[in-house]
């Protein structure tokens, strides 16, 4: 607690405003070494909080479908093993950042993740199904009921239809990650930060800093407990104190 404390002090000094002429958004590892080149005051211990100068093997994502197999596996407790630090790879850049508290049920972050990632996909997805069962009705292949408006109605394309969206916004990730897409890459504490070798976990833990300046954008998935947990207040004052608030996205859990 000391330690994150102490590395939120100085993130909040190295404030988007320092970097002159810069739109926050667009602070990159670059940026962030030359922000903390033009405060007085901080040492150049703040490049090694928010860059992975020297030890870019640590900079590491999980594609999103990973995280998402069997209905969020990973979420089920907060312990890590090898195993789930190898679903991580080393990457250049991180899509998205996600930001939970781990006393959050698994089965709520599973379709809190569900939603941001997939509602899009899946809507795109079923619409040629839609089609599809809207034309075979019309020709008269499917059933349908009168209304009281008195025009016909296809059952089949609402009630097919209706699944097969929740289908693909639950398990399309998955179904498309058999195809060999996986989707975008996200930061996931337990799978990107070593969990049993002691050396490496305080190394990542000290570049929570630097996979924030790392990734394109933050997820928080807000809860009641959010503001009140150390951690995630951390990561979500080190991202502001980086970037602007209009990368963030809050889903409530």
């Amino acid at each position: 607690a000391q330690a994150i404390l102490a590395q939120a002090v100085i993130l909040i000094r190295l404030r988007p405003s320092a970097v002159g002429g810069r739109r926050p958004g667009h602070c990159d590892e670059g940026v962030a070494m030359e922000a903390t080149r033009s405060i007085d005051g901080i040492s150049s211990d703040v490049t090694d909080l928010v860059t992975f100068e020297g030890c870019t093997e640590l900079r590491r994502a999980v594609p999103l479908a990973r995280i998402l197999r069997s209905r969020g596996r990973v979420f089920a407790d907060s312990s890590g093993s090898a195993a789930t630090y190898l679903l991580s790879e080393p990457v250049s850049r991180i899509g998205v950042f996600i930001s939970y508290n781990w006393s959050v049920s698994r089965m709520l972050k599973f379709l809190a993740l569900s939603y941001h990632f997939s509602f899009g996909l899946a809507s795109i997805l079923v619409l040629p199904f839609a089609l599809l069962l809207g034309a075979a009705t019309a020709l008269g292949l499917l059933p349908d009921v009168d209304n009281s408006s008195g025009y016909p109605v296809g059952i089949s394309c609402r009630m097919l239809c209706l699944v097969g969206f929740l289908v693909l916004m639950l398990f399309g990730r998955n179904i498309l990650a058999w195809f060999g897409y996986e989707g975008p890459s996200v930061f996931l504490d337990k799978v990107c930060i070593h969990q049993e070798n002691a050396a490496v976990k305080k190394q990542g833990i000290e570049k929570l800093g630097a996979f924030l300046a790392a990734s394109d954008s933050m997820l928080v998935l807000y809860s009641d407990i959010y503001l009140v947990k150390l951690w995630t207040v951390y990561e979500l004052a080190s991202f502001l104190s980086q970037r602007d608030i209009s990368e963030m996205t809050v889903v409530p859990v």
